[in-house]
C-alpha cells in the first residue's frame, strides 16, 4: 500500500472499470497510474501530461495557495501534494477535460481529490482523443520554435496545437505530438484537376467572357 498523495495515509488497491487504482479512505483521494490514465484520458492526453506538468506549481490543499519547488506550504506550512510513488513534491496542477487534477511530471501519474474520478470519467467520455486538430489547421510545416517560449524544436519533440508548434512545457491541453502524419497533403474536394479555377488569371477571365458572348 502507498501513501496518499494529499494526506499521506494509507491507501488500499481498488478497481474502477476494471483497471486498478489507490484509494485513500480517510480524504476519499485517488491514485492512478499507466493503464490506468491512458484508457481514462486517451492516448493523445494521456502522453503530454507529464510533460505539461514540468515547472507547473502545485496549489496547496489548506489554503489554496501557490507551492512551486518547495515540499511545504509557503503560506500555511501544510505538507505539499506528493507522489506516492517517486515522492515528486509538489505534483503539478493541470486542467483535463476541464477537471483540475494533480499530475507528478516524473512517472506521468494522477492523483484525484474525492469525486473528481467520476467527474473526468464522464468528461472524457465525450472528448476522448479529441486532441487532434481538425484538418483545416494541420500545419504543413516543420515545427522550428514553440510559439510560446520560442524555445527550438526538433520535430519529435514538438505538440500541435489549432494549427501552431509547442514544446513539451507549453503546450495547451489537447495538444497532439507531432508526426509527419500530420503533413501530408489532403485531397481538396474539386480534386486534383480542380486544384485551379478557369478565370483565375487575367487570360482566363478574358477567355471566359469570350466564350459567354459567343454561345450566348
Amino acid at each position: 500500500m502507498s501513501a496518499c498523495p494529499f494526506c499521506q495515509e494509507r491507501m488500499r488497491d481498488t478497481f474502477h472499470h476494471g483497471l486498478a487504482r489507490e484509494e485513500c479512505e480517510a480524504c476519499g483521494a485517488v491514485w492512478i497510474e499507466g493503464e490506468f490514465v491512458a484508457k481514462l484520458l486517451g492516448g493523445a492526453q494521456s502522453a503530454t501530461l507529464p510533460r505539461r506538468a514540468k515547472g507547473q506549481p502545485g496549489v496547496c490543499k489548506g489554503c489554496s495557495a501557490r507551492i512551486q519547488y518547495v515540499p511545504n506550504c509557503p503560506e500555511c506550512g501544510l505538507r505539499s501534494s506528493t507522489c506516492p510513488r517517486c515522492g515528486t513534491a509538489p505534483l503539478a496542477v493541470l486542467e483535463a477535460f476541464n477537471v483540475k487534477v494533480d499530475v507528478c511530471d516524473g512517472c506521468g501519474g494522477v492523483a484525484l481529490d474525492a469525486g473528481e474520478l467520476e467527474q473526468l470519467h464522464e468528461a472524457a467520455t465525450v472528448h476522448r482523443d479529441d486532441g487532434l486538430p481538425p484538418p483545416s489547421q494541420v500545419p504543413s510545416d516543420t515545427p522550428t520554435r514553440c510559439l510560446s517560449c520560442k524555445r527550438k524544436l526538433k520535430p519529435e519533440h514538438a505538440f500541435v496545437w489549432e494549427g501552431r508548434f509547442y514544446c513539451g512545457s507549453c503546450a495547451p491541453e489537447g495538444a497532439a505530438p507531432f508526426t509527419a502524419e500530420l503533413t501530408r497533403a489532403r485531397p481538396t474536394a474539386q480534386g486534383s484537376i480542380g486544384a485551379a479555377r478557369l478565370g483565375d488569371t487575367p487570360t482566363e477571365s478574358a477567355l471566359v467572357w469570350l466564350f459567354s458572348k459567343i454561345f450566348s
